[in-house]
């Protein structure tokens, strides 16, 4: 459980060093208009350690005053990263989001991209389990 709450305060910080640096005057965007990978299933909290995480992390930012709203799936079992972020870079590219140029390191359990438009930053995150070696996908959007 240490693992999970880690990945998910990484991110968060990341978000809000990125959500500082946003600027622009787009409509903001929601969760909603992020498309799934396709065959991904939400979960919910109280469905998985991780998506109760996942709340207890957006309720702490929202107590903190930070505007930051996330989503986490659970990714088919073929479904790889370079997968996964070519269908976000085409997808988002198309819809005005900006990938940054941020080097992010990843490794076998924890992949990230970072996505900017107008005044929001978006996280899309591999983070796979290291004992049951499921893929998740999260997203956590930072609107300033």
């Amino acid at each position: 459980m240490k693992f999970h709450t880690r990945i998910f305060a990484i991110a968060l910080v990341v978000l809000a060093v990125l959500s500082l640096a946003a600027c622009g005057g787009s409509a903001p965007a929601k969760l909603s208009d992020i498309p799934a990978y396709p065959d991904a299933t939400q979960l919910q909290p109280g469905q998985n350690p991780m998506a109760d995480t996942l709340a207890k992390n957006v309720q702490q930012a929202a107590n903190m005053g930070a505007n930051i709203d996330q989503k986490i799936f659970t990714l088919p079992k073929e479904a790889s990263w370079d997968q996964v972020k070519k269908f976000y870079s085409d997808k988002l590219t198309a819809d005005s989001w900006s990938a940054s140029n941020v080097p992010i390191p990843d490794n076998d359990m924890f992949k990230m991209s970072l996505w900017t438009r107008g005044s929001q930053s978006l996280t899309v995150a591999q983070i796979t389990d290291p004992v049951s070696k499921d893929s998740f996908l999260l997203f956590s959007l930072a609107t300033q």
